[in-house]
């Protein structure tokens, strides 16, 4: 059984090249830093136990036999208890799961490790002055406290919008902030459609379970009780038909997760969501949204409590806050100046 290193910038170009290779029924050995890069060791197979190592042997040794091991020592008595068997040899090897890895991350850090380390900033209190402006802006758009993690969320959106990769950055928050949390994955699928091979090769990565429930069933997978221990992520990228009333019956909390490149129509199309909801723009190392988006934003009555980008699972999900609006501000007249 040959075992396969791969070295990487981040976690998904690490994995992307071990799907490549071995296929994505590949078992994840270890995940570990090293030198700035991520190293995954893989193999197609499980490898066998290792031979027990013999114990060196002293030619002086009184208890060696002349081959040079040892000769079995025969006790009598009412003393000599019944010989103890030796513990059986462990058949897989010890593979270190993604909360652990995140754990590890934890000491080395000497601090509390967040996937979401932005500090938030809440939106500047109402005054009597006219409601103008970037802060005006802030207020009717950004919660009043940080955004929280419900123990039950789904997440929806358009297409190539990153909704997949976010339920796992979810999941990995979910985590990180709630240690012992153990979240699970649910992709509703419409017959008998196989799973993407990318969402299974993530969860089982991150060591997550996934399930794959008809779309007209999906209420009898999810607990009767919301449960924060095991939050439940639904993953709503083959369920487009799935209309807000019937996520509203599941007790979601949605999310809906939109590229920061749409246009203001297109953002006010897609944020028709029922109250509550929340939105996540996505890709925003790529595109920073505007002043006209984020308007457009404001104008759909929904809150937008995260920002999702870069290629990892770890570090690629933030909350936004007051501070980080300004920047986007800033950065798209920027890009309006260079556009044209």
């Amino acid at each position: 059984m040959g075992i396969l290193t791969v070295r990487a910038p981040d976690s998904q170009q690490a994995m992307e090249e071990v799907l490549r290779r071995l296929g994505p029924e590949a078992y994840i050995l270890s995940t570990s830093h090293r030198d700035g890069l991520v190293e995954i060791r893989a193999a197609r197979d499980l490898p066998a136990a290792p031979p027990p190592v013999p114990r060196p042997v002293r030619k002086d040794d009184p208890d060696a036999g002349e081959a040079g091991d040892f000769r079995r020592l025969i006790l009598s008595g009412p003393s000599a208890g019944a010989p103890r068997e030796a513990p059986p040899l462990r058949t897989e090897p010890r593979v270190q799961t993604f909360a652990e890895m995140l754990e590890d991350r934890q000491r080395q850090q000497a601090r509390p490790a967040l996937v979401a380390e932005r500090a938030w900033v809440p939106p500047p209190p109402a005054t009597d002055a006219a409601d103008d402006g970037l802060e005006a802006l802030a207020r009717q758009l950004l919660p009043s406290r940080p955004a929280a993690l419900p123990p039950r969320l789904a997440i929806a959106g358009p297409a190539g919008a990153g909704k997949t990769m976010l339920a796992l950055r979810f999941a990995a928050l979910m985590m990180e902030e709630r240690p012992g949390a153990e979240p699970v994955i649910l992709a509703p699928r419409i017959g008998s459609e196989p799973a993407d091979a990318r969402l299974r090769h993530w969860t089982r990565l991150l060591a997550l379970p996934l399930e794959r429930p008809p779309l007209d069933g999906i209420g009898q997978a999810l607990l009767p009780r919301p449960d924060p221990w095991r939050p439940e992520i639904l993953d709503l990228s083959g369920s487009p038909g799935m209309t807000p009333e019937a996520l509203a019956e599941t007790g979601a909390k949605l999310v809906l997760a939109l590229p920061a490149d749409l246009s203001p129509r297109a953002l006010r199309h897609w944020a028709r969501a029922p109250a509550g909801s929340l939105i996540c723009l996505t890709r925003t190392d790529l595109w920073q949204p505007g002043r006209a988006e984020l308007a457009a934003l404001a104008a759909s009555s929904l809150r937008l409590g995260w920002e999702s980008g870069g290629t990892g699972v770890v570090d690629a999900l933030w909350r936004v806050d007051a501070d980080r609006l300004g920047q986007w501000a800033e950065a798209g007249e920027v890009q309006g100046e260079e556009r044209s």
